[in-house]
């Protein structure tokens, strides 16, 4: 890369990078009120669900319509901008019952997957020559079979721990994600920074 293109990253860096800094921001506040509040979090992820499934199924639809004569497949494009249209609309309706559902669903395909992943890793980690590596991957699949059978039994016996469980756990992605962000942000503002001095 030549000097002129880092002065010009350089820029261009140094004008978003408090883009990413806001990001991390959202993300930490998202993540505190995760464990604050966690129903009214979920709730909020349903309302934002419902209206970016409204808004795309109305820019597919109209896509649709001005292309109806040209591309003979206009006809799917309509159909999946009605569903994501009527998609919306109904978790608009019944935000807790959409949100609750699209959890769970959630939670059931993370126990499903890590009880197989775990039963298919321990044949794969014992095939291992190295006897530590063996042991960890032993050990790590039957701790994803555990965790997948005991996910199974609380969505069976109290599904609305399960449900608030996963809130913590992306609540604590998101501020971990968030902090992440900023110590990205400034980095790269603080580098920008000293390639323009140095210029």
């Amino acid at each position: 890369m030549s000097n002129d293109d880092v002065i010009e990253v350089s820029r261009f860096i140094k004008s978003v990078w408090w883009l990413v800094l806001l990001r991390g921001i959202f993300a930490i506040i998202l993540g505190v009120l995760a464990f604050v509040a966690p129903v009214l979090t979920a709730i909020v992820f349903v309302w934002v669900f419902a209206f970016y499934a409204i808004v795309d199924g109305v820019v597919n639809i109209m896509h649709a319509i001005s292309v109806r004569k040209s591309d003979p497949t206009w006809g799917w494009l309509l159909t999946i901008g009605i569903v994501g249209v009527l998609a919306g609309i109904g978790v608009a309706i019944f935000p807790a019952a959409a949100g609750a559902l699209a959890l769970l669903v959630l939670l059931w395909i993370v126990a499903i997957w890590a009880v197989i992943g775990g039963i298919f890793g321990i044949p794969a980690a014992a095939a291992l020559a190295s006897g530590g590596a063996k042991a960890m991957g032993i050990i790590f699949s039957v701790v994803s079979i555990l965790f997948g059978i005991v996910l199974m039994v609380m969505l069976f016996t109290t599904p609305q721990s399960a449900l608030i469980g996963l809130i913590y756990v992306l609540g604590a992605w998101a501020v971990i994600a968030g902090i992440v962000l900023i110590i990205i942000a400034f980095q790269a503002r603080s580098a920008a920074n000293a390639n323009l001095a140095a210029a």
